[in-house]
């Protein structure tokens, strides 16, 4: 990918010096000082034109949204009651016991001796090497909780003091505030990394590579939360705002990350109701808004949050199912959080608001289990359209949650897919659709014109979810066995719902991580549908007669494949295919 942007960049520098040479010559060639000259003033001003908005395009690529690992983009659990191995393992084993796909589990603190010394508080986790090899063999990714301090009075956590406290003193590592250095923040009293500083940051990294050992994908990069500090923040820069510093912060951890795992990630607040914005869109790997109750109010605010985020720009953002503290979240809550949740680019699930009651829908009934199970089978299967357009995102500076009704609660998943949040205790829900196109309804396939009002009731088990004609929907359903399509890891799978004249790039993940390869896929009206790939691929083409239900009644299938649908397999790397294929 950088390889792509490098050669663009390199075409751009290569047209502009030939433009210029162009009109030098031309004007030579006539030995006209004058038009020379007139010929000059004009390439060179154009030249400058051409190069400054070549240096914004730069700059505002910049600011686009990171690329999310692929594996990030499914479905995180953690808890924050017991924090121990025997907790961590139980969680995953309930998940496990009910057919319950997991991708990433949180180790949220304390999980250390000191805040923070990085050293296994093996009274909690007498394993973690096993831990982590446990889960790994699961395919499932462990971040580790952090914040950017070091500790000489603590809360919850053996240790008080942390070794490493007195050399970030004397090498004078740290911030001031106020010409302070020694600052409370909710774990306690500590210093605070200096991250503008380069030799800070060296040795901050050193710590952290005690436990960044296999296993170990990345981090919650926790808040940087430090309250009326003004102007009185002064780093190795000297003084500099608190939304800067942040960035150094976040920017810092990222970069580590990726150095040491091209899978790994932060889990970090974008916008978020607590210190406003944190990580930059492009130093971000997945965006978790703050702190929420697990009630309806709590919902409606992280929906808040979330909007607030996507609208500034950043990319993968989660949805945090039943909130973390205050009120614990109810069946009725719980389900309609997860509806939400499936929408957006990443499930996580745990808090301390009973992380082994509430937040698990077995913890309810058997009903909550099914509707919280085929909501995440759903949303992992959508994971390659969800990968794809965030890599557009990266590449073209679009977003995900688009269109977004603040007021109605509602947005558009990509391009394709419709959904609006049920945030209270009824099951009718008006709202409007998006203007332009048509859009079919995902449960009963029911046909409904762009901008049209639609009132209608949703039982726990349906919520706003609306599909559009012509809909190109790269998925993931190796091994769901769908309606027993048969399909394994080697197929590279698309659902088309309807035909219409469209044409998509398809960022194909060749991974868990970042990789991909581009498929360019193109329709027609008529049934055609034209190939052209970076490499040769085993499609599985699901044609699917718009108007026919997308949700199959059977439990653990996430799509109805069979209704209304035609199957076209091919090899290749380009070719099309005829309407009577």
């Amino acid at each position: 990918m950088r390889l792509k942007q490098t050669t663009l960049q390199c075409k751009q520098d290569l047209n502009q010096l030939a433009f210029r040479k162009i009109w030098q010559n031309y004007f030579c060639s006539h030995q006209n000082k004058k038009l020379y000259r007139l010929g000059t003033i004009v390439s060179l001003t154009l030249f400058l034109l051409i190069g400054f908005n070549t240096s914004l395009l730069a700059q505002k690529k910049s600011e686009f949204p990171s690329i999310t690992p692929y594996w990030a983009l499914g479905h995180i659990i953690w808890e924050d009651n017991f924090n121990t191995q025997s907790s961590a393992d139980s969680l995953v084993q309930g998940y496990s016991n009910h057919h319950i796909p997991v991708d990433g589990i949180i180790i949220d603190s304390p999980w250390e001796l000191h805040y923070n010394d990085f050293t296994w508080d093996k009274t909690k986790y007498p394993d973690p090497k096993k831990m982590l090899a446990n889960f790994t063999s699961k395919n499932i990714h462990t971040l580790l909780w952090l914040t950017g301090n070091t500790n000489l009075t603590a809360v919850d956590i053996p240790g008080q003091k942390a070794p490493n406290f007195d050399d970030a003193i004397k090498n004078n590592y740290v911030i001031t505030v106020n010409d302070s250095a020694l600052l409370s923040w909710w774990k306690g009293r500590g210093v605070f990394i200096d991250f503008t500083n380069p030799e800070a940051v060296k040795w901050w990294n050193k710590q952290l590579d005690k436990v960044f050992i296999p296993g170990v994908y990345g981090w919650k990069v926790d808040n940087f939360e430090l309250h009326n500090i003004a102007d009185s923040l002064k780093s190795s820069v000297g003084m500099i705002s608190e939304r800067d510093f942040k960035k150094y912060y976040y920017n810092s951890m990222y970069d580590y990350t990726l150095k040491r795992n091209r899978e790994g990630i932060i889990f970090a607040r974008p916008y978020s109701h607590q210190g406003g914005f944190n990580a930059i869109p492009s130093k971000l790997s997945v965006g978790w808004c703050g702190d929420f109750s697990g009630d309806w109010k709590g919902l409606k605010h992280q929906i808040s949050n979330i909007y607030k985020s996507a609208k500034a720009g950043y990319g993968a953002l989660a949805c945090e199912i039943g909130g973390f503290q205050g009120a614990a979240a109810n069946k009725q809550q719980l389900i309609r959080y997860s509806q939400f949740a499936s929408m957006v680019a990443t499930i996580d699930n745990g808090g301390a608001n009973g992380a082994f009651t509430n937040h698990l829908p077995w913890f309810h009934d058997s009903e909550t289990t099914r509707i919280y199970r085929d909501l995440i089978l759903m949303h992992r299967a959508i994971r390659p359209y969800i990968f794809s357009s965030l890599v557009e995102n990266h590449l073209n500076g679009k977003t995900l949650i688009n269109e977004i009704s603040e007021k109605q609660e509602s947005h558009k998943l990509g391009t394709d897919i419709f959904t609006k949040a049920i945030t209270s205790d009824t099951t009718e829900v008006s709202f409007q659709l998006p203007k332009k196109g048509e859009w079919y309804n995902w449960w009963n396939g029911k046909k409904q014109n762009g901008g049209s009002i639609i009132k209608d009731e949703f039982p726990l088990n349906r919520f706003p979810l609306y599909i559009s004609h012509g809909a190109i929907l790269p998925l993931d359903i190796n091994g769901m066995d769908c309606n027993k399509l048969k399909t394994d890891s080697k197929k590279t799978i698309i659902l088309f719902y309807g035909m219409s004249n469209k044409k998509i790039v398809y960022h194909k993940p060749t991974g868990d991580g970042t990789n991909y390869t581009d498929i360019k896929i193109k329709t027609k009206r008529n049934g055609k549908i034209k190939v052209k790939s970076e490499m040769e691929h085993n499609f599985v083409f699901i044609v699917k007669k718009a108007g026919t239900p997308l949700y199959s009644n059977e439990n653990g299938y996430p799509f109805d494949i069979l209704s209304g649908t035609k199957i076209i397999s091919k090899t290749g790397k380009k070719f099309h295919t005829k309407k009577h294929d």
